[in-house]
C-alpha cells in the first residue's frame, strides 16, 4: 500500500466496521457517495446572500438531505428561516459552527 492510500484505507475500514455493528445507515452512506439523485424542481432563492449560480446546488443538497432521517426537516427549516444559516455560510470554519 502506498502512503497516499492510507487515509482512504482507514476510512473504508472504519465504514466497514460501522456497517458490521449496524451503526452506519446505508441511505446516508449512499448519499455521501452519490449526493442527491433524481429530478428536483428548483425553487426560487429565498436569500440575499447566496448567489444565483450557487443556489441550484445548495437547493439540491437541501432537498436530498431532507430525505435522510438525521436531517429530516432541514429543508423546511432552511426555507422558512434561511437567515439563521448565514453565520455558517460566512464562517471561515463552517464545520465548527452549530446548526440553528
Amino acid at each position: 500500500m502506498f502512503e497516499k492510500h492510507k487515509l482512504l484505507f482507514s476510512f473504508m475500514l472504519t465504514v466497514k466496521i460501522e456497517f458490521g455493528k449496524k451503526e452506519m445507515d446505508p441511505t446516508e452512506w449512499r448519499y455521501l457517495l452519490a449526493g442527491p439523485t433524481g429530478d428536483i424542481k428548483l425553487e426560487s432563492n429565498p436569500t440575499s446572500w447566496i448567489d444565483d449560480n450557487s443556489w441550484p446546488d445548495i437547493f439540491r443538497q437541501l432537498h436530498g438531505m431532507n430525505k435522510l432521517l438525521a436531517f429530516t426537516g432541514i429543508y423546511e427549516h432552511f426555507m422558512g428561516k434561511c437567515d439563521e444559516f448565514r453565520h455558517i455560510f460566512d464562517s471561515l470554519k463552517p464545520h465548527e459552527e452549530n446548526l440553528p
